[in-house]
């Protein structure tokens, strides 16, 4: 069973790898995105070529493939897409360098740093959040000024890496502030989190 399992996957692997050479710029896009789920080293090279399409869904879908490929190659794509004109591009192409890769270069920083002042809002949530798993302590001033009622879960998520004792008195007035149904759901619990890892000793009730 196993066996026929792993030559299942073989096979799926090869006509994805086989996309990639298509003539057809639609069935190169599904087999980019489909080497993203079942990631090969074979298509790293090809999907780094492609990084530079004119097309920005093509782009889109190699931002979102390289963040599951673990190489320098990967990593210096990801970085120009994470500067791309297309929003969604820089999006994903931004998570897949803050939150998927596991390097912490120069240079990566420095584009996560970049794009915390992006025009838009998920891009600059995505490098805040990759800044603060590479506890980039330059971010705590910048989380503070974002810590209120309109907070997103990136700078909750932030905050909970980031594990600062700075950071309490923010999030506790914020915990404070909430009444009723606030007090529910995802959002608040990862404002608990957030609150539990930056006091370490916090009592079971501190958030009623």
């Amino acid at each position: 069973m196993g066996g026929a399992m792993e030559y299942a996957l073989d096979a799926r692997q090869a006509l994805l790898l086989a996309g990639l050479m298509d003539s057809h710029s639609g069935v190169v896009c599904a087999a980019v995105s489909g080497l993203g789920h079942r990631p090969h080293p074979d298509a790293l090279e090809t999907l780094v070529v492609l990084a530079r399409h004119a097309d920005s869904a093509m782009r889109r879908n190699v931002a979102v493939s390289l963040g599951c490929y673990q190489d320098p190659a990967a990593i210096g794509a990801l970085i120009q897409l994470a500067t791309d004109v297309d929003s969604d591009v820089r999006d994903w192409a931004t998570f897949g360098l803050g939150t998927l890769q596991n390097a912490d270069t120069p240079g990566l920083r420095e584009v996560l740093w970049r794009n915390l002042s992006d025009e838009d809002e998920d891009v600059r949530g995505e490098a805040l959040v990759g800044l603060a798993a590479r506890q980039d302590l330059r971010v705590i001033d910048h989380l503070l000024a974002q810590l209120g009622p309109e907070c997103r879960v990136y700078q909750l998520d932030a905050a909970e890496q980031l594990a600062s004792p700075l950071l309490l008195p923010a999030l506790q007035a914020l915990a404070d502030g909430l009444q009723g149904s606030e007090r529910e759901g995802y959002w608040f619990g990862c404002l608990q989190s957030a609150v539990e890892a930056c006091s370490p000793a916090l009592a079971p009730d501190s958030l009623g």
